[in-house]
């Protein structure tokens, strides 16, 4: 017999300031260190346009440090332009804080829009669009001479099925993604501010809070700190991914034992129990 709501444990109810704060302070950090990531693989990205001679790039220098930066901003967009019911992202958050009362003031419409292009830019990178077989065939019917096109009609390639492999890229294709990289970046940090101020405004409405000890004395603004850590198999960010994966299968039912049997823990010296996920 379970011990809790399964449905409940799937969602994270925001029932007070506190909690606001909470979520937003997790969106805050997630953005910021994939943020920085993106940054520091732009930078690679450009000192390898100021390295590159002749009109084209091998594919593995193009596509590595695309992969690298496509990563970084396919978390940045689900951290920040996600509607999904189940997901917390900025731009959904932002709406229920502001229909709760714990925001007073809208998003200026400049930064509506950079956010609703990103949930755009989201909504058809996360996917396998149909529409790309469709432009595919537009493109294919539009790219037949005019002269041609009375007698001419496409049939397409069944057998054998080909598998385009690109071994080279124009170089103005690694300019361009350069130039894309850097707006984006300028558009993420302008998100990560209002991000901040909406956090500041939360946390100035919570009576009786602490004050942080800063260079200049004692202050009520909101302070970010990184702290360095280290990564292990077997610590609390580990217990949180594996409970969340349990969540999701419906088989984590809040007991000491569901627990521990789905958190990977170390016996008898070297054994690694848990299920892991399975």
């Amino acid at each position: 017999m379970q011990n809790v709501d399964q449905k409940k444990l799937k969602q994270f109810a925001i029932n007070s300031i506190q909690d606001a704060c909470i979520v937003l302070g997790s969106l805050i950090s997630g953005v910021t260190i994939h943020s920085e990531k993106y940054k520091e693989y732009a930078a690679e990205l450009d000192a390898l346009l100021e390295n590159c001679e002749g009109e084209y790039v091998p594919a593995k220098v193009y596509d590595d440090i695309k992969d690298k930066l496509l990563y970084r901003q396919h978390e940045i967009l689900k951290l920040i332009a996600d509607y999904q019911s189940s997901s917390f992202s900025y731009i959904d958050l932002r709406k229920l804080l502001l229909k709760k009362g714990y925001l007073k003031n809208p998003l200026s419409d400049e930064l509506l829009a950079e956010l609703n292009e990103l949930l755009d830019v989201r909504n058809w990178t996360f996917h396998n669009p149909q529409s790309l077989m469709a432009a595919a065939k537009e493109a294919a019917e539009k790219n037949i001479p005019t002269e041609l096109k009375e007698s001419v009609t496409i049939v397409p390639q069944l057998n054998p099925v080909i598998i385009p492999k690109v071994t080279s890229y124009e170089l103005v294709m690694l300019a361009s993604l350069s130039i894309h990289t850097a707006q984006r970046i300028e558009k993420y940090d302008e998100i990560l501010k209002s991000m901040k101020r909406d956090y500041q405004e939360l946390f100035d409405s919570i009576e009786n809070k602490g004050l942080v000890m800063t260079p200049n004395g004692f202050s009520y603004d909101v302070q970010y700190f990184e702290k360095p850590i280290i990564s292990r198999l077997t610590d609390y960010h580990s217990d949180i991914a594996q409970v969340s994966m349990a969540i999701q299968k419906s088989k984590y039912d809040g007991t000491d034992e569901s627990f521990n049997d789905w958190t990977i823990r170390m016996k008898d010296n070297n054994s690694t129990g848990g299920k892991n996920g399975d």
